[in-house]
């Protein structure tokens, strides 16, 4: 079989994802990974400043940030998947906490939104404690790092 022959049965690769008031924007994941996050932010208008990854639908961070420079994101990226937008953040501690970027994500996708509300980066899971609450809610109050 020819490799054009193979391509054309596949289909194009694109990712979908999710971000803001339920908008949604394709990409193509044939790029280095951090070029693709570059694009991302470009597209949904955040600065470059601000560190973002994806989750799958599921609300497992697919921590793209951490993968090698070179490394191409159709690598980690299943095409013809969806993913949610989520912004990381360092703590004073050193640990990554994530947002989600896809508003009303508890009433869409209640698992993704339990499972992102829940932990960090860094693998720590449980309930968020008292601290932690208190926390989010000083960050929703903060701008997101959009571009206005």
């Amino acid at each position: 079989m020819l490799i054009d022959q193979v391509v054309e049965a596949e289909g194009p690769m694109f990712i979908k994802v999710l971000y803001g008031d339920n908008e949604e924007a394709l990409f193509n994941p044939q790029c280095r990974t951090l070029l693709l996050l570059e694009h991302i932010k470009d597209i949904v208008g955040y600065e470059q400043e601000v560190d973002i990854d994806l989750s799958d639908e599921n609300g497992f961070i697919l921590h793209l940030l951490r993968s090698p420079p070179l490394q191409y994101a159709s690598d980690m990226l299943e095409s013809r998947r969806t993913f949610i937008l989520v912004k990381v953040s360092k703590n004073d501690d050193g640990s990554e906490s994530v947002e989600p970027m896809l508003n009303d994500l508890r009433s869409n996708r209640p698992n993704a939104f339990e499972r992102l509300t829940s932990i960090n980066c860094d693998g720590r899971g449980g309930p968020p404690s008292e601290a932690d609450s208190k926390k989010t809610s000083r960050q929703r109050g903060k701008k997101s790092g959009k571009r206005r």
